[in-house]
């Protein structure tokens, strides 16, 4: 009797050594996760607000400045990171092993913003006109620039170093067109009105885009590094799950006030007239999107402003 009551100890031990060492680590691994300034990480802020900024399951990080964000993530402080699908691209062309594009969380961000001095009924009306951008390796040259030809008009674009250069003509009532993202849009306008100058969101660049295109305009992502997806996939899928919610919520009109708030409170915005008023122009932009859908519509967008098309592999499909 003891020899059997030895060998069935013997059993379940062994038993549960297996299971322990079989147990899907990928399911209690933390995932670092960079969240941008702006458009392409208002939709994380449910997720921040639910689960705070540092848990067993995630470490959320705000970052203000793409290189500092990249260089995080190419150091090991970031396992995810949401950028601009443009930056997506170049990192995946620097590198194909190195990262992969998860989701889309953002379309069009772009508004033209006008002083009123000229009649922006349509964007055919910019025809003749000179209009400002910023940021010159964006995507708003290539975007606005695509738009003039496919419309088939002439412009003076005028691409300043940064947003916030054209920003500061705005405020001092230098310009009366010109051309950028939310939240910057909106934070341009409320300080142009500070130094009496008026300025008001005239034409939704999307809007415009959609009349041309099939492929929406998809201008923010989040992607996952290679490694870590490899080792952590269950992980990643879970937060991806989290995360569609978390967008979903952001997205509903009808959360504007709380979710205006969490937004602020996560750092991702830093007043909240800001956030509420760029959440009301960012309606049907903030968006999740994967697997088929998002590769056609980021394959159309690459194509349309005329990037090297990602190899098969930039695209993570969950299922």
């Amino acid at each position: 009797m003891k020899k059997i009551i030895a060998l069935l100890l013997t059993l379940v031990i062994t038993v549960f050594a297996f299971a322990s060492c079989n147990k899907p680590q990928d399911e209690l691994a933390t995932i670092k996760i960079g969240v941008m300034n702006g458009p392409t990480g208002m939709g994380m802020a449910k997720l921040i607000s639910d689960n705070g900024k540092e848990s067993e399951k995630y470490v959320f990080s705000s970052f203000s400045s793409p290189t500092d964000a990249t260089a995080s993530l190419a150091n090991g402080e970031l396992d995810m990171l949401c950028v601009p699908t443009n930056l997506a691209a170049n990192l995946a062309k620097a590198n194909n092993d190195y990262i992969s594009v998860a989701a889309i969380n953002c379309l069009g961000s772009l508004y033209v913003v006008s002083n009123g001095t000229e009649q922006l009924d349509s964007f055919a009306d910019l025809d003749g006109k000179t209009v400002y951008c910023g940021e010159p390796t964006s995507t708003t040259p290539s975007i606005l620039n695509y738009l003039f030809d496919l419309y088939d008009i002439d412009v003076d674009l005028q691409i300043e170093s940064t947003n916030e250069v054209v920003s500061a003509k705005m405020v001092s009532g230098e310009i009366a067109i010109a051309v950028l993202p939310e939240p910057k849009a909106t934070a341009a306008i409320l300080a142009a009105k500070q130094s009496d100058h008026s300025y008001s969101i005239a034409l939704n660049i999307s809007e415009e885009w959609s009349a041309k295109s099939s492929s929406p305009l998809t201008m923010g992502c989040i992607i996952v590094k290679n490694d870590f997806l490899e080792k952590n996939k269950a992980a990643v899928d879970a937060f991806l799950a989290e995360y569609k919610k978390s967008i979903e919520y952001v997205a509903n009109s009808e959360n504007k006030d709380a979710a205006a708030q969490m937004i602020v409170d996560a750092g991702i915005l830093p007043k909240l007239p800001v956030a509420k008023s760029a959440l009301s122009n960012l309606y049907g932009s903030i968006v999740y999107m994967d697997g088929a859908e998002m590769k056609s519509a980021l394959e159309g967008f690459y194509t349309a402003i005329g990037y090297q098309m990602p190899s098969n592999s930039f695209y993570y499909n969950n299922d």
